[in-house]
């Protein structure tokens, strides 16, 4: 059943928290398909109107809460503990906490339609893969210049296995790693394969 609110008139970061609110439970309840932007106006208290100035569709609304919810999550981007296993193990972590309840589905909602819309994979590749790729690479520059890692190139496919592992679990489970597993994957998956050097 919709969960609505009396429409008010709320602009700003009251307005987008209220909307991307609506949007998850709206997502979580209906699937992305079913979706409508007429029901998280009803649930955010707020008119349609407000919501096409800011999003086209429903798919563009559901991308715009999820990388804004994760960009939230991690400010600046970049996650230094003092060492490459407690990186990746925070980053990870961060990552496995929002991907539970209604961001999960959303997240696994977004990758079923990314397989049908070239442009929201795209998209969704710009504004979140790549991100974490960039955060992995730092964080190996910082590994290599403490000596825990050997100095050499690092295939990108390697820099993908971290999100990659998560997110395909959340996919095929439904929910995403718990702590003793994202320790599994980092020390007998990623750090081995961060310490193997890339094929000439």
């Amino acid at each position: 059943m919709s969960r609505s609110c009396p429409v008010t008139r709320r602009r700003g970061e009251v307005l987008r928290e209220a909307v991307f609110e609506a949007a998850l439970a709206e997502i979580a309840d209906n699937g992305l398909r079913g979706a409508s932007m007429d029901r998280i106006a009803r649930r955010a208290g707020t008119g349609k109107s407000a919501l096409y100035r800011r999003w086209p569709n429903v798919r563009a609304l559901a991308l715009d809460v999820f990388i804004s919810t994760m960009e939230e999550a991690l400010p600046d981007g970049d996650t230094n503990t003092g060492s490459l296993r407690g990186d990746l193990l925070s980053s990870l972590t961060t990552l496995a906490v929002h991907l539970e309840g209604d961001l999960g589905i959303v997240l696994r909602e977004l990758i079923s339609e990314g397989a049908h819309d070239p442009e929201l994979g795209a998209e969704f590749q710009n504004r979140f893969g790549l991100r974490k790729e960039a955060e992995v690479a730092a964080m190996l520059q910082r590994a290599m210049a403490r000596g825990e890692i050997p100095v050499h190139p690092v295939d990108p496919y390697v820099m993908q296995v971290p999100a990659a592992m998560v997110v395909h679990q959340l996919v095929l489970s439904g929910r995403p790693p718990t702590a003793a597993e994202l320790e599994h994957i980092i020390d007998a998956i990623v750090l081995p394969l961060l310490r193997v050097p890339v094929p000439a």
